[in-house]
């Protein structure tokens, strides 16, 4: 898994092998880990480093786009952690379609033709972008919101931390029917600079 960062604001208006029972654990590279191994991968990366493994800088108003890849057919959600701990939820969205992700299948956000860009905002410092794809769909009730009217759903915990237990929530095999071997994640990361 690689670590992750983002900073967004959308035009237009975020697997270390233990016991099938143990739940996801918060780890600062990646906010949160499936501790089950499990077949299906998913990778994301920004357009500035489509390997994924740097650090791109961008600079407040650019625009930036966010790929990514599944091995499998995978519902995906993508989340930006911003410098200050708090999260966008970049998709699902109104705008985009269908987050649901076909084997092989790039999809990058904004896609070509969309009627939207993601243009970098601040504060400036490192942002995350975790990616968590699912074989089944996620309830992301515990996790975000739509207000009447919004394209973007308005992530509920504003910390990093209330997230990261959120989202242990929404994977949780005990409160949700996820199977642990059904869903992973991976991350990437950006710096917001000059």
């Amino acid at each position: 898994m690689k670590k992750a960062a983002l900073l967004l604001a959308a035009l237009a208006t975020v697997t270390l092998g233990t016991p099938a029972t143990a739940a996801p654990r918060l780890s600062a590279q990646s906010i949160i880990v499936n501790p089950v191994p499990t077949d299906l991968s998913v990778r994301v990366w920004v357009d500035r480093d489509p390997g994924g493994n740097g650090t791109p800088t961008y600079r407040v108003g650019e625009p930036i786009r966010i790929a990514t890849t599944v091995n499998e057919d995978a519902y995906v959600y993508l989340f930006n952690v911003n410098p200050d701990g708090t999260t966008d939820q970049i998709l699902p969205n109104h705008l985009s379609g269908t987050h649901y992700v076909r084997a092989g299948q790039t999809r990058t956000f904004p896609a070509p033709g969309d009627n939207f860009v993601f243009n970098v905002s601040g504060p400036r410092g490192l942002n995350k972008v975790l990616v968590i794809a699912s074989r089944t769909e996620l309830n992301l009730d515990q996790l975000s919101s739509y207000r009447a009217g919004d394209a973007f759903a308005t992530v509920k915990p504003t910390t990093t931390p209330g997230f990261a237990q959120a989202l242990s929530i929404v994977v949780n095999p005990v409160t949700q029917p996820v199977p642990q071997q059904n869903w992973t994640s991976d991350t990437v990361r950006y710096t917001v600079g000059r």
